[in-house]
């Protein structure tokens, strides 16, 4: 009678066809059966040619090419987003984290345009005062008609000098801060100084499209005003009732308009191209993305709203309170004293608040131009071959943009000026 060999200690090996016990791997080459999954841990790659030196040992589920199945890998993520067609939370979060990694160039230069903004405001206001015209007559309503008038026409033109600024100013800003934002999208921080070098020769095209808007603006609303004035003067309340909705249909038009050229000062920086061109760029990026730019700078709007409302009505409740406990009787004279002071002191704070969210929303709408063209055009493809050093980049400048003549720029950050 012949003994049967021992078997082994420990799990038999499966036969051929025969599927593996449960919790075990099956063998290479044959996939796992319904209900079962590959073990999480350490496995041998497949049989190949012999390598030199220590053999490599895997982890994760095994690589196993098996018919009709891919294996997901995430996208990159080298900076503040991932490099595919990003979503609300990303956008929100990139613009947060963009502004964090590059603090002195994105918030030092809103602070300094909202200081600059409000301080020629302030200068405006004073030499508008200066005038002539007693601040107390003006309270007592002890004006002529001809000093009534001068001082309307005299404070509509202070108004809008300062409107004029503040729209150019923070349209130098909305572009201008791209830089950062883009390049933390690769990962690379941008000094103060660096970001104004990169950005300075699109200063004069922003400029000239803040104008452009303001001139659309003035003249779509005087055509707007007169037509009112003539459909209320010739059928009173059918007029009026036409007005309203002339009005209103200007409202919408301006509302999907600005959408539409929501990215025009991001497309001029990053591309350098003129106010007109930058124009119809915008127009194409948003084109069939309408409503998801709209709902994404309208929450933005919210957040950034409910936040600095809330901050300076705070500010502006404890700065009254402060000035009644420190003169709970003040004379006319130290009531206005009172007043600059305690104006003084919100603008400043509300200036800091203003700066942070103006270097958050520019990050918002840097990002959506980056999404916009990943969605149209694979721009994620073009951010990858950068990050990998691909020929003609340059780690220095903007990623994804070309300067005038396409050329690298050569500058004293790039690697041809160190």
């Amino acid at each position: 009678m012949t003994q049967e060999p021992d078997q082994p200690l420990g799990r038999p090996e499966p036969q051929p066809g025969q599927a593996p016990p449960p919790g075990q791997a099956p063998p290479p080459g044959q996939a796992p059966r319904w209900g079962e999954a590959p073990l999480w841990g350490q496995y041998a790659p497949p049989p190949g040619p012999a390598q030199s030196g220590a053999p490599h040992v895997h982890y994760g589920w095994p690589q196993q090419q098996y018919p009709g199945y891919q294996q997901y890998e995430a996208p990159p993520k080298p900076g503040v987003i991932p490099l595919r067609p990003l979503g609300l939370g990303e956008i929100l979060d990139g613009a947060f984290q963009a502004a964090r990694r590059n603090g002195k160039a994105m918030f030092g230069s809103a602070l300094l345009v909202q200081a600059f903004s409000a301080v020629l405001t302030v200068v405006l206001l004073a030499v508008f005062l200066s005038g002539g015209i007693p601040i107390m007559s003006i309270a007592e309503g002890d004006l002529s008609r001809s000093q009534i008038a001068s001082f309307a026409v005299g404070a509509g033109a202070t108004l809008l000098i300062a409107a004029l600024l503040q729209t150019v100013t923070q349209m130098i800003l909305q572009g201008v801060l791209v830089v950062p934002v883009s390049r933390a999208v690769l990962n690379r921080t941008t000094t103060f100084k660096q970001m104004w070098y990169l950005a300075r020769r699109r200063i004069g095209p922003l400029v000239g499209l803040s104008l452009l808007y303001m001139l659309g603006v003035g003249v779509v609303l005087a055509v707007v005003v007169f037509s009112a004035v003539l459909l209320i003067a010739d059928l009173r309340v059918g007029g009026a009732l036409l007005s309203l909705a002339l009005v209103l249909a200007m409202i919408a038009g301006f509302l999907w308009i600005g959408v539409k050229l929501l990215v025009a000062p991001a497309a001029i920086v990053v591309e350098n191209l003129g106010i007109f061109p930058a124009i119809a760029r915008s127009w194409r990026l948003t084109r069939n993305n309408w409503w998801r730019t709209f709902g994404i700078w309208i929450v933005t709007g919210v957040i950034v709203g409910a936040i600095t409302g809330g901050i300076s009505t705070a500010v502006g409740f404890v700065v009254g309170i402060v000035g009644m406990l420190i003169n709970s009787n003040p004379t006319p004279e130290q009531q206005i004293l009172q007043a600059v002071l305690g104006q003084g002191i919100s603008l400043i704070i509300t200036s800091v608040i203003g700066a942070v969210a103006l270097a958050f929303q520019a990050g918002v709408l840097a990002l959506i131009y980056v999404d916009l063209r990943m969605r149209k055009e694979g721009f994620d493809i073009v951010l990858m071959k950068e990050h990998d050093g691909g020929p003609g980049t340059d780690p220095d400048g903007l990623p994804g943009g070309l300067p005038p003549g396409g050329q690298p720029r050569n500058g004293p950050w790039s690697a041809a000026g160190k």
